[in-house]
C-alpha cells in the first residue's frame, strides 16, 4: 500500500475490505461546478441512478469550479470529479494555468458525452451572428473555472472575434456567467446546450436565441481547434431539451469525462465503472444531455491523460481496451 495515500483514500479502502457489496459503502464523493452547472446536473443524475439501480450512494461535492477542484481530486480529498477532457489534459500536463503544478495524479475513468458549448443571446436582440457580437458586452476572468475563457473564446471564433473584442465584464464561473446575462449586465452568455440555467435565462429576459455557426468549414475548425485543440463542430437541430436553438446549426462540442486519482481505490473505480456500464440507457431518463452517454463509448483516448487502473480492469473484461481514437 502506498503510505502516503490520504485518509480519505484510506477511508474508502477500508470501507471496501469491510463491506461485500457496494450499497455498504459511505457516499462516494463526485466534484463539480455550481448548482446548475451541467456538469452538476451530470452528477446528481448518475448519483440517482446509480442509488436506484445499483445501491450505491453517491453524493455531490459543489465547488467553485472545476479549475479548484481538479487539485483536490487529485490529491485524493475527494475520489471523482467531473470536467471536459481539454481542461484535465492541461491539468495532468501542467500547462496554462496549472503551469508549474501539474497534476500528475488525476486519472480518467469514463467518457461521459460530447459536451455542446454555445453562445446565447436574447431571442429579439440586435446580435444576429457571431461576428455582430463585436464590441458587445460579454464574460470575462472566470477566476475559479480558468477554462471557459478557452471555451468561450471557441464559441466566439468562427465569427472572427473573441474575448479581446468584447466590453468585459468579470464573472467566476459559468453560473455567474449565466446569471450576468440574466441581469442585464452582458448581451451574451456561453452555456452548453441542454442544461437548466438556458431554460432559466430564456424565461427570464423573454427568450434567448444560441449563436451556432451555419457552415462546418475548414477554416471555422481551425479557428475552434486554435482555441480549444480537441474541439469540433456538431451538427444540432433544434428539438426538445435544447432551449434556445431555434434553427439548425454547428456547435462547439468536445467530450466530458468521469475523472479520478490514482489514490482513489480501483475496486471503487471497477464498480463505479461497471455500474454506469451496466444501467447507461437509464441515465438520459433523468437529465437529457446523458442521452448521448454511449455504453459502447466509455473508452475513449485523451491526449496526455491516463487511465485509472480499476477502469482498465472492467475495460478489458468488455472489450473495449484500449480506447477508441476520437
Amino acid at each position: 500500500m502506498n503510505i502516503r495515500m490520504t485518509l480519505p483514500a484510506l477511508a474508502a479502502l477500508a470501507i471496501l475490505a469491510q463491506s461485500p457489496s457496494v450499497s455498504a459503502q459511505q457516499p462516494i464523493a463526485i466534484a463539480t461546478p455550481p448548482s446548475g452547472s451541467i456538469y452538476n446536473s451530470t452528477a446528481a443524475a448518475i448519483g440517482k441512478v446509480l442509488a436506484e439501480k445499483a445501491g450505491m450512494k453517491l453524493t455531490v461535492q459543489a465547488r467553485g469550479g472545476s479549475s479548484q477542484y481538479l487539485p483536490i481530486v487529485n490529491a485524493g480529498e475527494v475520489p471523482f470529479g467531473i470536467a471536459n477532457v481539454y481542461e484535465t489534459n492541461l491539468g495532468v500536463t501542467g500547462e496554462e494555468y496549472f503551469k508549474g503544478r501539474p497534476q500528475k495524479d488525476i486519472r480518467s475513468v469514463a467518457i461521459l458525452y460530447p459536451l455542446r458549448n454555445t453562445i446565447f443571446v436574447k431571442k429579439d436582440s440586435k446580435y444576429k451572428t457571431l461576428a455582430d457580437l463585436k464590441g458587445a458586452r460579454g464574460p470575462v476572468g472566470f477566476t475559479n473555472q480558468k477554462v471557459l475563457t478557452a471555451v468561450t473564446n471557441a464559441a466566439l471564433a468562427p465569427g472572427g472575434v473573441s474575448l479581446n473584442d468584447m466590453q468585459g465584464v468579470q464573472v467566476s464561473n459559468i453560473i455567474a456567467n449565466a446569471n450576468a446575462f440574466k441581469e442585464g449586465r452582458t448581451d451574451f452568455f456561453v452555456f452548453a446546450l441542454g442544461a437548466g440555467p438556458i431554460k432559466e435565462a430564456d424565461a427570464a429576459v423573454g427568450g434567448v436565441r444560441a449563436l451556432t455557426v451555419p457552415k462546418d468549414t475548414p477554416e471555422a475548425t481551425a479557428a475552434v481547434k486554435k482555441q480549444v485543440p480537441v474541439a469540433y463542430l456538431r451538427y444540432e437541430t433544434p428539438g426538445k431539451g435544447k432551449t434556445g436553438l431555434l434553427e439548425p446549426g454547428y456547435i462547439v462540442s468536445y467530450g466530458v469525462n468521469l475523472f479520478a486519482s490514482t489514490k482513489t481505490p480501483d475496486e471503487l473505480v471497477y464498480k463505479m465503472v461497471k455500474a454506469m456500464h451496466d444501467h447507461a440507457g437509464e441515465f438520459g431518463k433523468v437529465f437529457p444531455p446523458l442521452r448521448l452517454f454511449k455504453a459502447d463509448a466509455m473508452a475513449q483516448e485523451i491526449e496526455g491523460v491516463e487511465y485509472h487502473p480499476g477502469a482498465i480492469r472492467y475495460y478489458k473484461e468488455i472489450g473495449q481496451w484500449p480506447p477508441k481514437k476520437n
